[in-house]
């Protein structure tokens, strides 16, 4: 079984409702592959020379994806392997989260037999969450560990401001290494736990579910306060345990042309918000 052999592979549509009026945003879908959210938000916010680009998820660069973002000014420039759609105008900024949900059409390579529907599984975070040491940066900003992150960043700190040189990166991609990083710990909690909810950890988390994780991280709740950088600070919150497969279906199961006598299987279906199609993979396995 192989998946994201190549990005076509991988179709994801953010599902959203926009209430379109005369408003001061403009509301683009954006559809891409080889480029992951954040590089064409900061490439927007770079050529239109705004800071006000809004976006609802993050996607990953291996895939074709479909997402909705707002901006202050019309875009009127291309990239390459970028479609910029305009659907209208409105009032109310996009923001991490304001989707539904997203709809899936993957292609699963290198099949013997037809993969079975699976109703439901745990909702892990997703392994696009930790791509590129996401999860141990995430924890250096959270210890503190500016100068360890910056060399995992390979980012030069000029006259030793390493939290000057983090703060270019931009706030965004920062609070994503912080969020990897409760993600993780989420995960190694989701793993044990039978609870409906479970917690995501922050400075704000109640109970003792995380008590023994921390030890082990070295790590307390307090730590999650960055006082350096307030924008990335996580005050917790909850997730559920277990997430709802909706709509899934087989679209086809054909022979598959990069692995001759193998087949492959195209296969849809919708998540609500914050679960990933990759964890539902890992059950179909």
């Amino acid at each position: 079984m192989k998946i994201k052999e190549i990005p076509e592979d991988f179709v994801v549509e953010e599902v959203m409702h926009l209430t379109l009026e005369d408003g001061q945003y403009f509301y683009y879908l954006v559809t891409k592959k080889n480029w992951n959210t954040l590089d064409v938000v900061h490439e927007i916010g770079e050529r239109l020379h705004v800071k006000d680009v809004g976006y609802a998820g993050i996607k990953d660069r291996n895939a074709v994806s479909s997402q909705y973002i707002s901006v202050t000014k019309k875009i009127t420039f291309s990239l390459k392997d970028v479609t910029f759609t305009l659907i209208g105008r409105g009032n109310n900024r996009i923001f991490l989260g304001s989707l539904e949900g997203n709809r899936f059409t993957l292609t699963v390579r290198d099949l013997d037999t037809k993969l079975k529907e699976v109703k439901e599984v745990v909702n892990y975070f997703g392994e696009q969450r930790f791509s590129v040491k996401n999860g141990l940066i995430g924890k250096m900003l959270v210890q503190k560990k500016f100068k360890e992150a910056c060399g995992e960043l390979e980012i030069t700190a000029e006259k030793n401001d390493y939290v000057g040189a983090l703060k270019k990166i931009g706030r965004d991609r920062l609070k994503l290494y912080v969020h990897a990083y409760q993600s993780e710990l989420w995960n190694r909690l989701a793993a044990k736990s039978k609870k409906k909810l479970i917690p995501i950890i922050g400075y704000l988390t109640q109970g003792k579910d995380y008590e023994n994780i921390l030890k082990e991280e070295g790590v307390c709740q307090e730590d999650f306060i960055v006082r350096s950088f307030p924008d990335i600070g996580a005050e917790g919150g909850q997730r559920e345990r277990m997430v709802q497969i909706k709509e899934f279906k087989t679209i086809s199961f054909i022979d598959d042309e990069l692995h001759p006598g193998k087949k492959k299987q195209v296969i849809s279906f919708f998540l609500d918000k914050g679960a990933y199609a990759t964890t539902v993979l890992e059950a179909l396995k």
